[in-house]
């Protein structure tokens, strides 16, 4: 494990550092020669070159011979974010090593005090940034040929903020299929949802997505919804996360159908009130494989009887061999889902499902 970032290991060998051994004398009286590459958390991880790599913490160090030059911030508290001091590498009068503050009149540190110790303009190893924005964008080709000819193009992006609280999402898809050259699927979807989240298990949200379908008799679809959520599970791991949520609220959904009269361009609207029901399955493997499965149902208010569900599950895998190659590959994830838009009472001549299959490559930042 180490501790300090790339930059204050290129420090430490533009400094010289390296061309000396850092000594650490353990409790037990052990002598330990190598190179001091990272202090955080209490531990002291050193190079060598007998041992590999060797992580000792730092109640079991007698005394610490620390050969790196310039100047690092140092901490001694790691649960304090504002207790960080600047200092420099030095010597007492008895040759040990110690920490000596930029700032006048401060006390010397010794360096067995220290928990944690990084260069100017490293991230802070106790506190780093909270990555506010994440972003995915996928592409996918699948075709077919032989009895018939089939091309079909499917795209997804989403932009996800995340706080202390409050989780915020725009996303958008879309999804074209030709079949012996005439388009026989055509779909665009974009919408957002914002939940906030000050207790463990509970939440409100805000929701509203956007349909173009022509193939479903879309012109425009809406839902906007509002509601409460409940987390039945939501744990944090090192691997990632598992989460099991339910929501409930009210909607308000409003289509545009096609016409079918021939020639013609008027619409038909439908404006009803709904409820707004919804289920989000999402649990991270230790190998790299995702699982994401999302429900959501809205009967209306007036008619129970006559609702939309959609469904969506998708497997992904991350492509760590990619990093081989290029290090930018590195976030790369090959994706294979479907997506279910059931109708209970679908309009004449309309399917009650539609379903969509797609297998897609998927970048994320």
């Amino acid at each position: 494990m180490k501790t300090l970032k790339p930059a204050l290991l290129t420090s430490l060998v533009a400094t010289g550092s390296l061309l000396q051994a850092d000594t650490i004398t353990t409790a037990a009286g052990d002598i330990l020669h190598g190179t001091i590459v990272g202090i955080q958390g209490g531990n002291i991880t050193l190079e060598t070159d007998f041992a590999g790599t060797l992580t000792i913490p730092r109640e079991k160090v007698a005394k610490l011979d620390y050969t790196a030059d310039g100047e690092f911030y140092v901490r001694t508290d790691p649960a304090n974010e504002d207790a960080k001091t600047l200092v420099k590498v030095g010597r007492d009068a008895n040759g040990n090593t110690i920490l000596i503050p930029t700032q006048e009149k401060a006390e010397a540190l010794a360096i067995t005090e220290a928990s944690t110790l990084w260069a100017p303009g490293d991230t802070d190893p106790d506190f780093p940034p909270i990555k506010r924005w994440a972003y995915s964008a996928s592409l996918g080709i699948t075709g077919n040929s032989g009895a018939s000819d089939d091309l079909s193009v499917s795209a997804y992006a989403d932009a996800v903020r995340t706080g202390e609280e409050t989780t915020f999402k725009l996303y958008g898809s879309f999804n074209k299929t030709r079949s012996e050259g005439e388009l026989t699927a055509e779909r665009y979807i974009g919408g957002l949802d914002f939940e906030h989240r000050p207790y463990e298990y509970f939440s409100w949200y805000i929701r509203d997505e956007a349909q173009h379908n022509r193939f479903n008799d879309y012109k425009l679809r809406n839902v906007f919804g509002v509601g409460y959520g409940l987390y039945f599970w939501n744990e944090k791991t090192e691997k990632g996360v598992s989460l099991l949520r339910f929501r409930a609220g009210l909607a308000h959904t409003y289509t545009e159908h096609y016409t079918h009269e021939e020639n013609s361009d008027s619409r038909v609207t439908d404006s009803d009130v709904a409820l707004d029901l919804g289920l989000l399955f999402h649990y991270d493997f230790s190998n790299g494989v995702q699982w994401n499965t999302e429900i959501t149902y809205t009967p209306l208010i007036d008619d129970l009887d006559k609702g939309t569900l959609i469904h969506e599950s998708k497997l992904s895998y991350l492509l760590s061999e990619l990093a081989t190659i290029d290090a930018r590959l590195s976030d790369i994830s090959l994706e294979a889902g479907m997506r279910n838009e059931y109708q209970t009472q679908p309009e004449a001549g309309m399917n009650h499902t539609d379903t969509t299959w797609y297998i897609r490559l998927k970048k994320s930042w």
